[in-house]
């Protein structure tokens, strides 16, 4: 990587329990802003780390916690930890920096410590295109006890044109299928993304060969099927009502889609 940022310090991981959110900031000490055409969150000991959302502030910019349904810079979570931008495409590293982490860590049976870094390739012009993500987050989760086929659900009215070129979904053990769908401001609905066989130890980045534009006025929803059942072995209790929450036993519903804004201004007529 062309800059290696670990975390400020070492946290101590318990054996066994809960541990809150980890929220770690770094300043960084570059001079000039940076494009980065790709990026690798690396953690020091893999089997404590459950996710991380990375933010990115500017040097004078307030630091604030928008949590996992406010979008990320950057992301880690099981199968998803690296990413590679196509050529023209990249994120913006402002000079100075500040970088958020939030950090889940989950105890796996042995007590340690945990430093992770995050590594960056930087380009050697200004691209094209700058890439940016938006979620769809469903907060007002309702899953029943012994529910083998619950289905959740949320949307949003796209208030920009947003050419996509990935989706990420994120859900917890209970997940088992999940959903993009459009519906186009002319009434039109199409399926973007369907994953029958939603897996939460390998969450996988779904990169589209070409990008694809939903006009603004569209509106995007995301669509979770839960098994609370007994059925489901990862099921941590199938006989407790399930809301949104942080910790793994809870659950989340979060559609993640990765988009693209045109770095010079003249460009945006060509974005379709």
């Amino acid at each position: 990587p062309d800059l290696v940022i670990p975390l400020s310090k070492a946290y101590k991981i318990k054996a066994t329990g809960f541990m809150p959110y980890q929220r770690d900031l770094v300043i960084t000490e570059l001079s000039e802003d940076k494009w980065v055409t790709g990026y690798e969150i690396l953690p020091s000991a893999r089997d404590v780390v459950h996710h991380v959302i990375v933010q990115v502030f500017e040097k004078d910019a307030p630091v604030r916690n928008r949590g996992e349904a406010g979008g990320y810079w950057a992301a880690y979570v099981p199968g998803n930890g690296a990413v590679q931008y196509p050529a023209g495409f990249a994120r913006k590293f402002p000079a100075g920096a500040k970088v958020h982490f939030q950090i889940h860590y989950t105890p796996s049976g042995e007590e340690k410590m945990e430093r992770l870094k995050m590594g960056l390739h930087f380009a050697d012009d200004p691209p094209k295109y700058e890439v940016k993500t938006f979620a769809i987050a469903d907060h007002r989760l309702n899953i029943p006890p012994g529910a083998a086929a619950h289905r959740e659900g949320t949307g949003r009215t796209l208030p920009f044109d947003l050419p996509a070129m990935s989706f990420m979904a994120h859900m917890h053990t209970r997940g088992s299928a999940f959903s993009y769908e459009i519906t186009y401001p002319d009434g039109k609905n199409e399926m973007l993304l369907d994953i029958p066989r939603y897996d939460f130890n390998w969450q996988l980045r779904y990169e589209l060969k070409s990008p694809k534009f939903l006009p603004r006025g569209s509106t995007l929803k995301v669509t979770g099927i839960f098994d609370n059942s007994e059925n489901n072995r990862a099921n941590p209790d199938p006989t407790k009502t399930v809301k949104w929450g942080s910790q793994t036993v809870d659950e989340m519903l979060i559609g993640y889609i990765e988009y693209f804004v045109p770095v010079e201004e003249k460009e945006l007529a060509n974005v379709e």
